[in-house]
């Protein structure tokens, strides 16, 4: 702990605590002090010695009473600056090399105020007093500029500072876009690296303008690649071997070629890249020497050369460490999402709202009247009603909101829970059948269909989707080593124009609604096996990764075996009827059976060859 000890340039005019007048030193009451009354008064209180000239400025051998006057001000400042011994002290606590140039500036400052205070002189301490603390802090802030325990620290919260701050993009019109901060996780640990670097660049510190000069390195080493900090270095290397020729001699040639390397290694200790040369890792110049004495043919220090440059980084520090963050926080995500059971993703059917589905709460039914299709209508009133409610949204929240406590975002789920919900309705829709009631409409050989709660309906349908995305959250997580068909997405087969809107609606209402469209018998073989093709990127990377998680080596030839044959077997399947003129397809039925059969059939050939595998072994 250093001690700053005071200032002592002016004495105290002080006796027992009270302050010495003028007049209690002008014993013949002239006006004036002479020296002899001076040294007479500081030998009789026994007072500190005060040299006579200190006080009497223009020199004319007697003080007046400004010049007094004067000197009384100037030993206040000093007090106050005393005063503030303990905060001096604290501030350059274990920098006491810095205490010297601290009482200079102050010493300085009292006479600098001094000569240019143009009001009272009697006032002038305590306008000294009020001044001094923005003065200090001005005095510390250029002495410690250049400390680097300082400005390292200044640099670091400035670049952590900017790192955890909104994201700011300018696109091509001027305009700006702000995105997220990086969490305080990530930018910890890039400051955590900043901070390593900084202390090696200090170390080396030959410079004069430590805070500009670590600013820029530490920001070269966060952002750029080990390819872009050594680009001039690799440059002027290959350009020194290009010169060699193709044969590199192990006399002035190896020379030459170790000259070059070490030129390139320290350039690599100096930009902060680590790097290894024939099993020895580059951190220091010795290191370097000691690496380059192994080698004593020159094609050999050349290719090694060759593999440190062909290894370097081509990620940035910071795009390193924020790509190591989110993948942690995507295992975490994962783990937590597969340790929860299916049931917990059950909507709380007590916290919905039903008030915007039409008829539910006064007991309304569903009726219509005519001689045929009366499933149908009842089933398309209620999809209707169902549809132009809120439910899907309240029923996406909830889950959302479950998933969000655990840190798992509704992507993760998204696909499923739209298949989930698609098939939960249509399967609840497709239940409903008609009773026909209305003995007075039966005589005119006419029937009425009714008795269709509308809350029966859309209880029964909510129930459904808590048993289906219960089953469905609970077959994801079974097993990583199986083909996981939940999250697949059966409208990726509609097509959209350039401005993402569908061009062909009908199938699109098809899939939805699990419903046929008719094609010309023409093309009906191009259109159904069209739908099944559009699957195939989707299913090669599900089989792709069952083959990672199962140790298997993925082959295209059984792939494209497996899809050919599971699109055979849906094409001809209940899901296609032919007519002389048409032909109907149900998309979802066919997608399905597509899926299912191709999942199936892959798995036993997985398990085929795990089986093999172990036998081998």
């Amino acid at each position: 702990m250093s001690d700053f000890l005071g200032i002592n340039q002016f004495g105290s005019l002080t006796v027992n605590g009270t302050k010495v007048k003028f007049e209690d030193i002008d014993t013949d009451k002239n006006g004036e002090i002479s020296e002899q009354e001076y040294n007479n008064f500081l030998n009789e209180v026994k007072l500190d010695s005060i040299e006579f000239s200190s006080v009497d400025k223009d020199g004319d051998k007697v003080i007046s009473e400004s010049e007094f006057t004067l000197y009384d001000q100037k030993s206040q400042m000093q007090d106050a600056i005393n005063d503030m011994a303990g905060t001096i002290s604290q501030d350059f606590a274990g920098k006491s090399e810095y205490l010297t140039d601290v009482s200079n500036a102050l010493k300085d400052y009292i006479e600098e105020y001094a000569a240019n205070y143009t009001g009272e002189v009697e006032n002038m301490a305590e306008d000294f007093k009020a001044a001094l603390p923005l003065k200090y802090d001005e005095i510390k802030a250029g002495i410690m500029a250049n400390d680097p325990a300082t400005v390292k620290s200044a640099v670091l919260d400035d670049l952590y500072s900017n790192l955890t701050a909104p994201q700011v993009e300018t696109k091509a019109d001027g305009t700006t876009v702000s995105g997220e901060a990086l969490p305080e996780g990530t930018a910890n640990r890039i400051i955590k690296e900043l901070e390593a670097e900084a202390n090696k660049f200090i170390k080396e510190y030959k410079g004069e303008n430590l805070n500009e000069d670590l600013r820029a390195h530490l920001e070269e080493f966060m952002n750029k690649s080990d390819v872009e900090k050594l680009q001039d270095a690799t440059n002027t290397f290959n350009a020194g071997v290009a010169a060699l020729g193709s044969y590199i001699d192990s006399g002035a040639d190896l020379t030459t070629l170790k000259e070059l390397s070490k030129e390139f290694l320290l350039a690599c200790i100096d930009k902060g890249v680590t790097v290894k040369l024939g099993g020895t890792t580059i951190k220091t110049e010795a290191a370097i020497n000691t690496a380059l004495r192994k080698f004593s043919d020159g094609a050999e220090l050349k290719a090694a050369m060759d593999e440190v440059i062909s290894g370097l980084s081509t990620s940035t520090l910071q795009d390193g460490i924020i790509a190591e963050e989110e993948q942690k926080a995507a295992e975490a995500a994962e783990k937590a999402f597969t340790g929860i059971k299916g049931s917990e993703y059950q909507v709380n059917t007590s916290l919905i709202d039903y008030s915007s589905v039409s008829g539910y709460f006064n007991g309304s039914q569903i009726t219509t009247k005519g001689a045929d299709n009366h499933d149908n209508n009842i089933r398309n009133s209620a999809r209707s009603i169902i549809e132009q409610s809120n439910l899907k949204e309240q029923m996406k929240q909830q889950i959302t909101d479950m998933l969000a406590s655990k840190g798992i975002s509704f992507d993760k789920i998204a696909d499923v829970f739209e298949n989930v919900y698609n098939d939960s309705l249509n399967q609840s829709l497709n239940e409903i059948t008609s009773r026909k009631t209305n003995h007075k409409w039966r005589k005119k050989k006419q029937t009425f269909a009714s008795n269709q709660s509308i809350k029966d309906i859309v209880d029964n349908f909510i129930n459904k989707f808590n048993t289906n995305i219960a089953t469905a959250i609970d077959q994801m997580n079974a097993s990583t080593t199986d083909m996981d068909l939940q999250d697949v997405n059966f409208t990726e087969v509609v097509a959209t124009d350039e401005n993402g809107n569908v061009t062909d609606p009908v199938l699109a209402n098809a899939l939805e609604k699990n419903t046929t469209v008719s094609v010309s018998r023409h093309r009906d073989d191009e259109y159904v096996s069209g739908l099944i093709d559009r699957m195939q990127s989707t299913m090669l990377g599900k089989a792709k990764t069952m083959c990672d998680a199962n140790g298997i080596e993925f082959d295209l030839t059984v792939f494209n075996t497996m899809f050919n044959n599971a699109k055979s077997i849906a094409v001809n399947s209940d899901a296609v009827s032919n007519s002389f003129f048409k032909t109907r397809v149900n998309p979802q039925a066919l997608l399905t059976t597509f899926t299912t059969n191709f999942k199936e059939t892959y798995t036993t050939w997985v398990q085929a060859q795990v089986a093999g595998k172990s036998e081998e072994n």
